[in-house]
């Protein structure tokens, strides 16, 4: 239930987190790409800022309510395999980020 709530909390930030490199390409096109890649930038920081005060303010409830350490790893264990497939996922999405295509595959044959 801990880890379940937790995932509720941060999957929307880490879409933001996900989405953000995406919008600042379409700002580089249209404005000076220094000033929008340093506002993409700062947006994407504050998102994982986010993230990480989330996790930091459920890893003090956890302490204030004695859960066992052991216990605590392993829900913290889980919430970043998430994030980490949730990561990995979006960028198997991304045409740039993966070059696998049915033509690789037909070279193996």
């Amino acid at each position: 239930m801990i880890r379940d709530n937790l995932k509720k909390e941060i999957s929307p930030l880490l879409g933001l987190c996900i989405q953000a490199p995406r919008t600042s390409r379409a700002s580089l096109i249209k404005g000076s790409r220094s000033q929008a890649n340093a506002l993409a930038q700062q947006t994407l920081i504050a998102h994982w800022q986010s993230i990480v005060k989330i996790l930091t303010n459920d890893l003090n409830v956890l302490k204030a309510n004695y859960v066992p350490s052991f216990l605590t790893s392993k829900v913290f264990t889980q919430i970043f395999s998430f994030i980490n497939v949730q990561l990995f996922n979006s960028l198997l999405l991304q045409r740039e980020c993966c070059s696998f295509s049915k033509e690789n595959m037909s070279k193996l044959d």
